[in-house]
């Protein structure tokens, strides 16, 4: 049956083969960046979370010294009325965490205090537990009489020359850092962040919309697994029935929950969109390749083999005229090889549309992941770095100046970039206006070649960019973590830089900061030109 098929049939069938597992392919590829996306999402989640549980743990321990210095102060000690409160308002003044101050007897009459008030605690659970401890305490979340808001109580007990309680200092601390992580969760469609005491009791909520805070939600399914272990990510429905990837941390000391969660749905249809796009752009290019093929294959061997076919023919019938060519032309074999040439360029044509970046010309983010996995794969990794690179400024350009305007710095950005990134690193786009490098260095020094070079991408951004006569000035911030030669746990690495990336934004943005580094705790410094 096959043999009275004729040679055009079997190519289409041979094409059709081959088209089939490209599509599976295809197919396959898609359900796996959905698989990741959704995976990256989820450990985003976790992120958010603990860093605001990070935060929280930063302000308690800058509660707790701040009440250790006004230990040190004798109108505090003394508490004297009019001395120690002028004292306790200007420590309330320049602490942005705080809510006020109060110095309490041990009977709980407020000796002093930040706002005047005078009242009596001596029946809080916290201050019985202060009492009882004569340690640095923290209450549960509460909710303030003046404010209406949640806030905590630490408590910290003055000890007389003999041991005994003299005074207790108490500090009032809010949720400023509830705040800002909300603003942060918020970029995503879809995101929530909870607050909930141990006992299941919404404290904040952004946004809430219902009105739900107070209520008791510790029944809730997704609640009850949340309340059941300190930290994690769990794929879950939330108070409005929607499907969320949620992500949760433990307070210190409080024993409350810190929920960040965002709409699955809305993460499917992100990368539905990528997705769909890319593979359409895929299958457009296949089919050109596809139909440069098969003409290449009409023009320089079908044809050619027809002819031979017919003069195969004539030559065996009883007409045969030996005036007639028995041959057609010999078909080229140079012609064939520049289709083999042409298919080759065409899938580094392929590649570079899958692993490189449209605008900036830098590695993409698939590219990248591709690399860390191939370091990973390395029996003997040497010493090297990260550095979590994003831009500070650059969202007023598109609001001022339009995406184009954005999109030239972006691209201007991308080629300064690798300019500073020798031949012993990559640097990739990873997201909007998000970088990543990664190094590899000789041993031992990690440390400097890592900053030396976020030095050198910070003065390189920093010069100004000129889009259409329009000056543009912009900067970035950069989080480095290193790991050690044959000990790289990069995933780690990746977290650790990005926590970094964290502590540079936080200190005035438009600089480089090692993790664990000091630095993140000196004050900001402020970059001309930068908002």
């Amino acid at each position: 049956m096959w043999r009275k098929v004729g040679l055009r049939a079997r190519l289409e069938a041979f094409i059709l083969l081959a088209i089939l597992p490209l599509a599976g392919l295809v197919f396959f590829l898609v359900l796996q960046e959905r698989s990741q996306e959704i995976e990256r999402a989820r450990q985003n989640m976790v992120v958010l979370a603990e860093r605001g549980a990070s935060q929280h743990a930063e302000t308690l321990r800058q509660a707790h010294s701040v009440l250790q210095m006004l230990t040190l102060v004798p109108e505090v000690r003394m508490a004297l009325p009019q001395e120690c409160g002028k004292l306790l308002q200007q420590t309330t003044a320049v602490t942005p965490w705080s809510t006020g101050f109060s110095v309490v007897h041990p009977n709980g009459q407020l000796l002093c205090d930040s706002d005047g008030r005078q009242l009596s605690i001596a029946d809080r659970d916290y201050f019985r537990r202060a009492l009882a401890s004569r340690e640095f305490t923290v209450s549960n979340y509460i909710v303030g009489r003046a404010s209406g808001k949640p806030v905590l109580i630490a408590l910290l007990p003055m000890l007389d020359d003999v041991g005994e309680i003299d005074r207790i200092l108490l500090a009032g601390i809010d949720l400023r850092w509830f705040s800002n992580l909300a603003a942060e969760a918020a970029q995503a469609s879809g995101a929530i962040v909870m607050l909930l005491d141990s006992q299941g009791t919404i404290l904040a909520r952004q946004p809430d919309h219902a009105g739900v805070i107070g209520a008791s939600i510790a029944d809730h399914p997704t609640i009850r697994a949340i309340l059941s272990s300190t930290a994690g990510v769990i794929d879950g429905a939330g108070l409005d029935g929607t499907a969320r990837l949620i992500g949760y941390a433990s307070l210190e000391a409080s024993g409350a929950r810190l929920i960040v969660g965002i709409a699955q749905e809305g993460v499917v249809a992100a990368v539905d969109r990528r997705v769909m796009l890319s593979t359409g752009v895929v299958v457009l290019v296949v089919l050109l390749v596809v139909g440069g093929v098969w003409i290449v294959m009409e023009v320089s061997v079908l044809r050619g083999l027809r002819d031979l076919h017919a003069s195969a023919t004539r030559m065996s019938s009883e007409h045969f005229d030996p005036r007639h060519p028995c041959a057609p032309s010999a078909v080229q074999m140079g012609e064939i090889g520049e289709v083999a040439k042409a298919v080759r360029s065409m899938g580094r044509k392929l590649h570079t549309a899958a692993h490189q970046d449209r605008l900036t010309g830098l590695a993409n983010r698939r590219a990248f992941e591709g690399y860390l996995a191939h370091l990973k794969a390395e029996p003997e990794l040497p010493e090297g770095a990260v550095l979590y690179i994003d831009l500070d400024g650059f969202k007023p350009v598109n609001d001022q100046h339009g995406h184009h305007v954005g999109d030239a710095v972006l691209e201007e950005v991308g080629a300064r970039l690798a300019d500073c990134v020798d031949d012993g690193g990559m640097a990739a786009r990873v997201g909007g206006d998000e970088f990543v490098v990664v190094l590899t260095v000789p041993n031992g020094r990690g440390y400097l070649v890592a900053k030396e070079v976020a030095l050198r991408i910070i003065e390189a951004v920093a010069k100004p960019f000129t889009v259409k006569d329009k000056p543009i000035c912009i900067g970035c911030s950069i989080g480095i973590a290193v790991w050690a030669a044959g000990e790289a746990d990069l995933d780690r690495t990746l977290q650790q830089a990005d926590q970094a990336l964290y502590g540079a934004k936080r200190c005035g943005r438009g600089r480089a900061v090692m993790y664990g580094d000091a630095a993140a705790a000196q004050p900001p410094r402020r970059s001309a030109g930068m908002r």
